[in-house]
């Protein structure tokens, strides 16, 4: 399959480094977001995820840790693959919390997945922006282990830029109530 002049195969590595700046950048400022709000943080790392709190701000650190990790080897060529890797291991856990909640019967527990202030119960929204973050994660290191990597340029960071505005707007979108009756949640 041709487009342009330039087979989909051939510009599968440049699709991955704008998926891959998108994934850095969001998974970025999850990190700063945790940190920025340690305090709601703490409570969300007990209430949602059910660490003991004597283990809470451990747990914090570790996970922004290992977000900001997982974005800084999404950025890098050469360790893309395993940001990739990680960075799907990172959102399966996230929608698996989620399904554990919602199966416990916790819908209206603050999962501490949103930028802004959220009063909507936890439902198939959030299950499938993590699958699909999930997915793309794991297209990302497909392709980079696969077809290998290009260094990111400022044409990606400004698509992942894209990306990541088109998501916080989908995310304040899903926020609101329900847009018409009889929303699955």
């Amino acid at each position: 399959m041709m487009m342009g002049g330039t087979s989909l195969g051939s510009a599968m590595p440049s699709l991955a480094a704008q998926m891959a700046a998108f994934q850095a950048m969001l998974l970025a400022a999850t990190a700063v977001h945790k940190a920025a709000r340690w305090t709601h943080s703490l409570a969300v790392t007990r209430q949602f995820a059910g660490v003991p709190e004597v283990l809470a701000a451990a747990s914090l650190g570790v996970a922004i840790a290992v977000e900001s990790a997982a974005g800084a080897l999404l950025m890098a060529p050469a360790y893309r693959t395993t940001g990739a890797a990680l960075a799907a291991l990172i959102w399966a856990l996230y929608a698996a919390l989620i399904i554990r909640a919602i199966v416990q019967g916790r819908r209206d527990v603050d999962c501490g997945c949103s930028f802004g202030r959220t009063s909507k119960p936890l439902g198939s929204f959030q299950i499938a922006r993590n699958l699909v973050l999930a997915a793309l994660a794991v297209c990302i290191a497909w392709v980079s282990a696969f077809h290998g990597t290009v260094p990111a340029q400022g044409t990606f960071i400004v698509g992942g830029l894209a990306l990541l505005a088109l998501y916080g707007a989908l995310d304040q979108v899903m926020a609101l109530q329900p847009l018409r009756r009889g929303e699955l949640t």
